[in-house]
């Protein structure tokens, strides 16, 4: 039998061709992400044919590309969230991701799977500005740009709407942390792919069980392979065992600290530098887009290289930069190379490309 006939949204149960109508308004009533309604459309579509979905790998566990997520497999991650937060029949939930990528897709299953009353909003500005001040939500995703604008809004409404926020798609700096921690809003960091169907950890961002490990989910454990990355096991999905890209320092079987991407990884002057976390320290003092990598050093074997989104003259960037950078990094952290680009190239989910 297949599980996605019935979505209750706004408080009103549909199925049949009232889904089908809904799904279609959705493209109407969303003209400030239109892509993004696409997609949640299509998704409806998929989940009603009961043969799965279709989705674009991230590079966690390899090259990008195109895979199929089981019915069994969705189920499955639907009901591990549900026990892991205490999501109940009923219990009012907002979509605010993109629709396209994995996560989004993963808020329509858990709706459909734990019967949770869906509010579907554009993930495109804002968030509290698309929401009536009333209401009240049990449990939100978010990407952590999303939460940061939300706090920056108004610190008083995240609290008083949102019981519960899953942030996801990327590390969180230094200064969110900071932000969160003493929120009354239960803020949790997921840790997962793709692959393995979103989730497999979650770290407590705030709260007196806030902590800087993962935490495994459900019946999921780790390892390392030799390459120091992080091995996840999954007996609740039909693929047991994924190898990721992730450098990981792993302290036992269900917990791990996350350092970064194997390919990112700069060598410089026999120290390892992981630039993801000099990115979380720097997002608070650089507000522009960036990122740091690594060039061929004859010194140091590779130099560390900051590279920055702006129209500001470099010779004008330089300075400010590195006179905020130098009280934060270590000397073997400073970069050595500074470039500003118009634009920086990204990925299709808006990630980056180093």
């Amino acid at each position: 039998m297949n599980p996605f006939t019935r979505l209750t949204v706004d408080g009103v149960t549909l199925e049949g061709d009232a889904l089908l109508r809904w799904a279609d308004s959705l493209v109407d009533g969303h003209g400030d992400d239109p892509e993004g309604a696409l997609a949640l459309r299509s998704t409806v579509h998929e989940l009603l044919r009961g043969e799965g979905l279709q989705a674009t790998t991230s590079g966690t566990t390899g090259p990008s590309k195109r895979i199929t997520l089981s019915v069994e497999d969705l189920v499955a991650s639907a009901q591990l969230t549900g026990r892991l937060f205490g999501l109940n029949d009923g219990d009012r939930a907002l979509h605010c991701l993109p629709g396209a990528f994995v996560a989004g897709k993963m808020m329509l299953v858990r709706a459909f799977v734990l019967g949770l009353d869906l509010h579907v909003i554009g993930a495109r500005g804002g968030v509290l500005a698309k929401l009536d001040p009333r209401e009240r939500f049990r449990f939100a995703a978010m990407v952590p740009l999303q939460l940061a604008r939300a706090l920056e809004e108004d610190r008083a409404r995240v609290e008083a709407q949102f019981s519960t926020v899953l942030l996801g798609g990327g590390p969180v700096s230094e200064a969110l942390e900071q932000r969160v921690a003493d929120l009354r809003t239960e803020v949790f960091l997921g840790y997962g792919s793709t692959e393995t169907v979103t989730h497999v950890a979650l770290r407590r961002l705030n709260g007196p069980e806030a902590s800087p490990l993962f935490t495994a989910v459900g019946d999921c454990h780790f390892a390392r392979d030799p390459r120091g990355c992080l091995v996840t096991y999954t007996p609740h999905l039909s693929t047991f065992q994924q190898v990721t890209n992730d450098l990981v320092e792993l302290v036992d079987g269900t917990h791990f600290r996350w350092l970064g991407r194997y390919d990112h990884v700069i060598l410089s002057g026999g120290r390892k530098v992981h630039p993801e976390q000099l990115e979380a320290r720097t997002a608070a003092v650089i507000p522009e887009p960036h990122y740091f990598s690594g060039t061929p050093d004859p010194l140091l074997g590779q130099a560390v290289v900051l590279t920055i989104e702006t129209d500001r003259p470099q010779q004008e960037v330089v300075p400010a930069v590195m006179a905020v950078l130098l009280p934060l990094l270590h000397p073997h952290e400073m970069p050595r190379h500074i470039r500003t680009l118009p634009r920086l190239e990204r990925t299709v989910s808006g990630k980056i490309r180093r």
